[in-house]
């Protein structure tokens, strides 16, 4: 019965449609807040030390955490 109401109503489907790409594309951004959470909670547990022996600043975080990072 969905697949007649829908059929029979383009706009209800073309909402349809807007919200599931919607909801695909926040899924997508929230998972990827979650990847940079983690590595940004990764980095701060490091001591200070352990950056200077990966020959890392602190100031280096956001390109590390946004990829763009280079040595």
């Amino acid at each position: 019965m969905a697949m007649q109401m829908s059929a029979a109503n383009p706009s209800l489907e073309a909402a349809s449609s807007v919200l599931r790409r919607s909801v695909k594309a926040f899924l997508a951004w929230r998972a990827e807040q979650r990847r940079r959470n983690e590595i940004a909670r990764e980095l701060a547990s490091y001591s200070s030390r352990e950056l200077q022996d990966l020959r890392i600043d602190r100031a280096d975080f956001p390109a590390i955490i946004n990829g763009t990072y280079r040595r």
